[in-house]
């Protein structure tokens, strides 16, 4: 509804609610805007409501309602709140339930927990009604809220440049040979699954072309074939024949009404066909299209969809692509759909995962991004809640990557809003060139080591230790480095500008580091004294200063220091202990990275030190990471191992490489099974060159994202447990 349109109305509305308009009347023009899902509107004229009549549940219920559909959280629990209050009768038996459920979205965890828990209690006496179901789930959602909120990964969500997001809603998000898609709903409210059905304002689908060396976008412009009247059109997925699947979305107001179609224009000509009734179930909502090709060649269309056969709400479904192009039976993921809403699947072919967002299983707000791994004859795994900062307490959706980058919508506060904070959604994104380094989770971790906080970052003086050195071993350990740093603090925090940041970054960084690695020297000690080998994982860092071949070195003696701790802490325990038991070993598996994985941002220049040495962002390149521990039995072992860093110091972009790597183990024949890669692309071959080694070719093209590129293959075995990994990192000529 246009805005002067909109304030003309309600300022006649206002006269007449001067001129003794019935209060059923009123309410009635309310329900109304309400049920064409304009609920700015409605949230108005059932306040004038309220003025006329402020001791009526049924308004305040309406309201709390309106603001739930407004997602305007801290406005809908203080609604809820009054109508649980004042509602003894039970008129409306959801309004607790409702009242923590908004306050879980607010982010205000320990509060919901206990509504939750008072919801549960009072709906006992009904165990087979949604409010105890739900407050059940959400008593166990909570409490894994409160717990993993500070266990999630590091990277910080950025919102995208104003030349995509608006005050409006974007998503329906994806790049597509350097341009970007995405939906935006011109209007002030939308619904739960992110389709429009106001009569006015509708879903249109943009585009804008990514400059990759200005790092910047163009301004959008509308797709003006998919510009359908009287319709919405969003939430798009190309195949590799260009035809591009989206949602089409009849004007039913609240009871809104989406199917699937696709486009394709070949030779000038727009060609746009309906999914048959195969995928587009008769009157049922279908919307969500993710076409993936699988690496066995395999096509699927996965969508979401309330058809029957359901487990309820809107569910994951999939289809088989024939040769001949026509869709297989629907089938229904029953391992990860439930009783309320899964939606906006997007497959990841590189790691075998499928992503996509749901408000029933643990996380920590509305719509949680979550992933499953794909399993053998396409069943899915349990589904796993991927954690901060792409989840909040609101709503997170569309998850989706390209390269180096994660983009996902959300209405989490700090979107652009004019009215309400949490109304309305932008699209988010994160460089996540670190996580992707992250190696499989062990098996076999000790129970010790459950109590540390893994990664253990340990922080570094600006070119210690040994410095000016190209020596690979620290002739210190790092006990003694870490106190040289303390004592090193007050001439750091006298070059920079900003005091209090470096000031916490030593408490909160270097300090706690050392505090948790104590803890992790004791878990080994323990270990070791039950008669286990252990084996840890370590990988080093270095700012940007200085040629590659220097930041890799010093890296590796940042990782030696850290072995020289473990042997010589406590006067030698550890080293002892082994002398004593020859049968066992601490191994620390060095993953020497430089500045490769540096973040491109932090400055290399020498001139400036404030910004190149001493600043916290330079400070926090400069890292040994312990990522995990684990415990090696040695019951019919299988030992393999490589080198596990390929490195090359300078190739030019778009060039094809081919690496060797040689495999040491003690099979009595090394099969592999597969292998995953970071990237697309990658070929491979494994022979066998001598008794226990073997050898694996490997040819790919480096993406560049910078003037580095990352990447990693993982290795899988038969009869061997858990994955090789080995990197390999490039400097662009």
């Amino acid at each position: 509804m246009p805005r002067l349109y909109l304030t003309l109305i309600i300022s006649l509305l206002f006269f007449c609610v001067e001129g003794q308009v019935k209060l059923k009347d009123l309410i009635s023009f309310g329900d109304e805007q309400f049920q064409k899902g304009d609920y700015y509107y409605a949230t108005k004229i059932y306040e004038q409501a309220i003025q006329m009549d402020s001791l009526a549940v049924d308004l305040h219920w309406k309201q709390a309602e309106t603001q739930r559909a407004y997602k305007n959280y801290v406005e809908a629990a203080k609604w809820y709140a009054k109508v649980y209050a004042e509602d003894p009768e039970l008129i409306y038996p959801n309004a607790l339930l409702y009242y923590a459920l908004m306050v879980k979205q607010t982010g205000d965890y320990s509060k919901a927990l206990a509504l939750f828990k008072k919801a549960y209690k009072e709906a006992a006496l009904y165990p087979d009604e949604y409010a105890y179901i739900k407050a059940k789930q959400e008593i166990k959602s909570t409490e894994f809220a409160i717990k993993s909120i500070h266990s999630s990964i590091k990277n910080t969500l950025s919102s995208m440049p104003d030349s995509i997001n608006s005050y409006d809603a974007e998503f329906g998000h994806l790049f597509k040979n350097g341009v970007f898609y995405f939906s935006s709903l011109k209007a002030d409210s939308i619904n739960t699954n992110e389709e429009v059905y106001t009569k006015f304002y509708r879903t249109r689908t943009y585009t804008a072309s990514f400059d990759s060396l200005k790092q910047t976008y163009s301004s959008p412009t509308q797709w003006e074939q998919l510009s359908a009247p009287e319709r919405s059109t969003g939430n798009g997925s190309f195949d590799d024949h260009g035809w591009y699947y989206y949602s089409i979305c009849n004007d039913k107001g609240y009871n809104y009404q989406c199917k699937i179609a696709r486009f394709k224009q070949e030779n000038g000509v727009n060609q746009i066909d309906t999914l048959p009734e195969l995928i587009n179930f008769e009157e049922a909502n279908t919307t969500n299209p993710c076409w993936v090709k699988l690496k066995n060649g395999k096509s699927y269309l996965f969508f979401s969809s309330d058809r029957e056969g359901g487990k309820g709400g809107m569910d994951i479904w999939f289809a088989g692509i024939k040769s001949t192009g026509d869709f297989e039976t629907p089938r229904n993921i029953a391992a990860i759909n439930s009783m309320e809403h899964e939606i906006t699947p997007w497959m990841d072919v590189d790691s075998n995962r499928l992503y996509f967002s749901s408000q029933w299983h643990f996380g920590y707000g509305g719509y949680d991004v979550f992933e499953s791994k794909v399993l053998d004859k396409m069943q899915f795994s349990k589904p796993m809640n991927i954690g901060k900062p792409i989840n909040s307490p609101a709503n997170d959706l569309y998850y989706f990557r390209q390269a180096d980058s994660v983009f996902v919508s959300s209405n989490r506060l700090g979107s652009k809003s004019k009215k309400n904070p949490t109304c309305c959604s932008d699209i988010y994104f994160a460089t996540i060139d670190r996580p992707l380094m992250v190696p499989p989770p062990p098996t076999n971790i000790p129970p010790d080591s459950n109590r540390i906080e893994f990664p253990v970052a340990l922080y570094f003086r600006n070119d210690y230790p040994n410095p000016k050195s190209y020596a690979k071993k620290s002739n210190l350990p790092y006990n003694v480095l870490y106190a040289d740093y303390l004592n090193a603090r007050k001439g750091y925090l006298d070059s920079v500008n900003d005091k209090s940041g470096l000031s916490d970054f030593f408490i909160g960084k270097v300090d706690r580091g050392y505090k948790v690695l104590l803890k992790l020297y004791d878990s080994v000690r323990n270990e070791l004294a039950r008669g286990n080998s252990v084996q840890l994982f370590a990988r080093g860092y270095a700012s940007p200063l200085n040629v590659t071949q220097y930041n890799v070195n010093l890296t590796q003696r940042r990782i030696s220091s850290v072995q020289k701790f473990f042997l010589e802490y406590q006067q030698g325990e550890l080293k002892e202990i082994l002398e004593k038991n020859k049968a066992i070993s601490l191994e620390i598996v060095e993953v020497p990275l430089g500045e490769f994985a540096a973040n491109q941002s932090t400055s290399d220049n020498l001139q400036d030190k404030a910004a190149s040495v001493y600043s916290v962002a330079a400070s926090i390149e400069r890292k040994v990471e312990i990522l995990y521990m684990t415990r090696i039995q040695h019951q019919n072992l299988q030992r393999i191992s490589a080198e596990p860093l390929v490195q090359q110091d300078e190739i030019k972009e778009g060039t094809e490489v081919t690496k060797r790597i040689t495999i040491t183990h003690d099979a009595s024949e090394l099969q592999l099974s597969e292998v995953r890669f970071s990237q697309e692309g990658l070929q491979y071959e494994i022979k066998s060159i001598a008794e226990n080694e073997s050898e694996v070719l490997f040819i790919f093209t480096p993406m560049f994202t910078g003037k580095h590129s990352s990447c990693y293959a993982d290795l899988y075995f038969e009869d061997i447990k858990e994955p090789l990994r080995v990197y390999f990192t490039f400097l662009k000529k």
